[in-house]
């Protein structure tokens, strides 16, 4: 699987072909059908699964981050950022979760559009405690947290490498996402 995404991350879905997939992996093409028995159902798999890993990852940082909002807001933060950019391989897995999730067919993509909303319900309530606690200030927590998780997973630039580091990445992004939670500025 981790060989197929990150050939569909180079070459698209349409791309990448079984053929090409077995050979990078070193399996024979019957070898890999056993497995998968399409190659939609090997793009179903990651999905559910990279969406699985992120919502769990975010959630544990979440949950360590401590009682402050701001910090719970900026541990979801740094761990979209980091889940998207820390290497080659989840550069290229974000790229194929964010453009080739519309594949699957209408059942498959309201279950992963169903998770990427328990992802926007974690920092929707992350922001509603914000604003409970009087550190952020919005009419509309969801309305933010939609648009905060959507910059997150698009950081992630199909045209060109990253030039910034993924520090910078992240204080940019956090800074962002403090503007759209209507944080009190330091």
């Amino acid at each position: 699987m981790r060989t197929a995404i990150g050939l569909m991350g180079e070459e698209g879905y349409e791309g990448t072909s079984t053929r090409d997939i077995a050979a990078a992996a070193g399996v024979s093409v019957a070898a890999l059908y056993h497995h998968f028995p399409s190659k939609l159902d090997l793009l179903r798999e990651f999905l559910y699964e990279a969406h699985d890993v992120v919502n769990g990852r975010v959630a544990r940082e979440i949950e360590v981050a401590g009682p402050r909002a701001v910090d719970r807001l900026d541990a979801a933060v740094s761990t979209l950022i980091w889940s998207n950019l820390h290497d080659d391989w989840a550069r290229k897995a974000a790229l194929v979760s964010w453009r080739e999730h519309g594949r699957l067919d209408g059942i498959d993509q309201r279950l992963i559009a169903k998770k990427r909303r328990l992802l926007i319900d974690m920092v929707d309530e992350v922001i509603a405690g914000g604003v409970a606690e009087g550190a952020m200030h919005t009419d509309d927590p969801r309305l933010a947290a939609s648009a905060i998780v959507t910059l997150c997973v698009t950081v992630v630039d199909p045209f060109a490498e990253p030039q910034a580091s993924m520090a910078k990445v992240i204080a940019s992004t956090q800074h962002l996402a403090h503007t759209l939670a209507g944080v009190d500025p330091a």
